[in-house]
């Protein structure tokens, strides 16, 4: 009968919660939060980037314009998508949003004095198109040439808005 009452109070606890709570997932613990940014560049007819896609602020284009790989006659931004980073999954980020033709994803590598070590790789029509292992630091905003797409290159700008102190 002891043995029946330690079982049913153990059942107890977990169905409570008691034994999820010390339980949780470390790789789910939020390490910083990243800006995924996608940008198209052409020096065609930039319209082909579709209805949706927006203009790009001045001081935006004098960034892309700085390097010279980037440079393009015009640029038309498909959009952004902002993600927390977890400290042991790949995480998602879909900056062309309610379209998944193009994502982002990026798993942790390491902190390396306040910066983040990511696995960043760009997906095209659910094919991995891109993969890079950039160092990114709080408020430098990184552009990546991407492949051809349209007429055009599209332009990946990965962006860490935050780092947990470690």
């Amino acid at each position: 009968m002891k043995g029946v009452m330690q079982a049913v109070a153990l059942v107890l606890v977990m169905v409570s919660g008691g034994w999820t709570a010390g339980a949780q997932d470390p790789g789910k613990e939020e390490i910083g939060k990243i800006r995924a940014e996608l940008f198209f560049g052409t020096n065609g007819a930039a319209d082909v980037a579709g209805p949706l896609a927006g203009e790009v602020p001045a001081a935006e284009m004098k960034k892309l314009q700085a390097s010279k790989e980037l440079r393009f006659a015009s640029y038309r931004k498909l959009g952004e998508d902002r993600k927390a980073v977890w400290r042991a999954f790949e995480n998602w980020a879909v900056p062309m949003k309610p379209s998944e033709e193009i994502m982002v994803s990026f798993e942790p590598k390491g902190v390396e004095r306040n910066a983040l070590r990511i696995d960043l790789k760009l997906w095209a029509q659910k094919r991995e198109v891109l993969t890079v292992l950039p160092l990114l630091r709080p408020g430098k905003k990184l552009y990546i040439l991407g492949p051809a797409w349209r007429g055009g290159r599209l332009i990946i700008a990965v962006e860490l808005l935050e780092l947990a102190s470690q």
